[in-house]
């Protein structure tokens, strides 16, 4: 990008609104609506931020909240609060400690999730970690899945290389005390999943296929395909296993 031309934009307190364009850094510390399309270098929100458009940064922080009105496109993307955007995301690298609805596809290469995590269609990463909760309406696809089940998982289709899905050792009182009431159990629900190292517990999926599938406590599987090893839980229940 060519930094010689672009400006800064800064807000602080209340701005009704201005107009979209190219800038250098944004930088929003109060509450800031921006009627347009924004492209930047960075993007910050402190406070709470409208953008009603496309964005192309090559960073995006939102610690407050943040609506974003288009797709975003984004090399690193860190939501520390609420951030909303209604079209589809691309990003290199993408962090919620927070919570995060898209609505449409994502794709990335890092996705780690430490709060809550909503996508209208499919996710599509080479690495994709998980310790908090997510509603994926399409397909979850990644090189690298990593779940720890703090709370109620759903994807309607997984597919990876590596998968592996275990339930969180520890649970603080806050932690026990919200889940009881938002999310009645732990666990990750999926039509079909398919890997070729699948190692799951407290999942619920209609078909698990695999090379090497391992079934764990807490898991009620409808058919298991396998074409390496396979292992299951004594506590697991699998209606039907093939080897192929």
């Amino acid at each position: 990008m060519n930094t010689n031309i672009r400006r800064d934009l800064n807000i602080s307190g209340v701005l009704g609104g201005c107009a979209g364009g190219m800038f250098k850094n944004i930088s929003i510390n109060g509450h800031g609506t921006v009627n347009g399309d924004l492209d930047c270098i960075g993007f910050v929100c402190n406070g709470k931020a409208t953008v009603r458009g496309k964005v192309k940064a090559e960073s995006v922080e939102v610690n407050g909240s943040a609506s974003f009105g288009g797709e975003m496109n984004s090399g690193k993307v860190r939501v520390n609060g609420k951030s909303e955007i209604e079209g589809p995301l691309a990003a290199k690298h993408f962090r919620i400690d927070g919570h995060t609805k898209i609505g449409g596809n994502m794709t990335g290469e890092e996705v780690e999730i430490n709060g809550s995590f909503t996508v209208k269609g499919n996710c599509d990463a080479e690495q994709f970690r998980s310790r908090g909760s997510f509603r994926i309406d399409g397909l979850l696809n990644a090189g690298t899945i990593e779940i720890d089940l703090y709370a109620e998982c759903r994807a309607k289709e997984i597919g990876g290389e590596s998968i592996t899905v275990r339930k969180s050792g520890f649970d603080s009182p806050i932690e026990k005390l919200m889940k009881a009431i938002i999310f009645p159990k732990d666990e990750l629900l999926a039509d079909t999943i398919e890997g070729d190292e699948v190692r799951l517990e407290y999942t619920t999926a209609k078909i698990v296929r695999g090379t090497n599938v391992t079934i764990g406590p807490g898991c009620h599987i409808g058919l298991v395909e396998y074409t390496g090893v396979y292992k299951r839980d004594k506590d697991a229940v699998v209606s039907e296993s093939r080897h192929i």
